[in-house]
């Protein structure tokens, strides 16, 4: 006897069964529909020789459908037809909150990728990673926009305090090459 015809796991393979006929059902209904609204031949244009491949796999199930599942309790036979159903103002409002939730979620999830991608973590050096990701020419001139902020602050002292900020990066740049330090702290700050 194998583990898993063990009456354990009965209930579960009951559960099974009724899944997989509801499946079954189903798949049946919906060829039908499509037969119905495209003609007979839809299925055999779509899916050729699907029939014929697994014609003894088919064959096995539908014998086991037929020998009995008498035991299969009364949930598994009944079919709600939901055409006429109404639905109501609570309802409507659960769907359309639910619906908010997930846009948000999504929302919240894409900004989280966009924040990982863009952590950079305390170990590694950050000069090595590349903030621009496509290989297209820059859309204006480098330092333009840095420039014309200075310019804007500083006003005509601007060229000498922006050589001095670089003279400055020049000067940590070397020292950072020449010692190479370990980053600090080595643990992400975001725990």
């Amino acid at each position: 006897m194998s583990w898993f015809s063990s009456p354990v796991y009965r209930r579960y393979w009951q559960h099974y069964q009724q899944a997989m006929a509801w499946h079954q059902r189903h798949r049946r209904a919906y060829r039908k529909a499509l037969e119905a609204a495209y003609g007979p031949s839809y299925r055999h244009q779509q899916h050729p020789g699907s029939q014929e491949r697994y014609a003894d796999w088919h064959a096995a199930r539908e014998r086991d459908v037929k020998d009995g599942d008498e035991e299969s309790s009364s949930d598994s036979e009944i079919e709600c037809d939901v055409s006429n159903m109404e639905i109501s103002e609570e309802l409507r409002q659960y769907f359309a909150q639910t619906e908010k939730h997930r846009e948000e979620l999504k929302k919240q999830q894409q900004m989280e990728a966009e924040q990982h991608d863009s952590y950079v973590p305390a170990d590694q050096d950050m000069h090595g990673v590349s903030w621009r990701s496509s290989a297209a020419p820059p859309l204006e001139r480098p330092g333009e926009r840095r420039g014309a902020e200075m310019k804007k602050l500083y006003g005509k002292d601007a060229a000498k305090i922006q050589a001095m900020e670089a003279a400055m990066q020049l000067t940590f740049d070397r020292k950072c090459d020449r010692k190479q330090p370990k980053y600090w702290p080595v643990i992400p700050l975001k725990l």
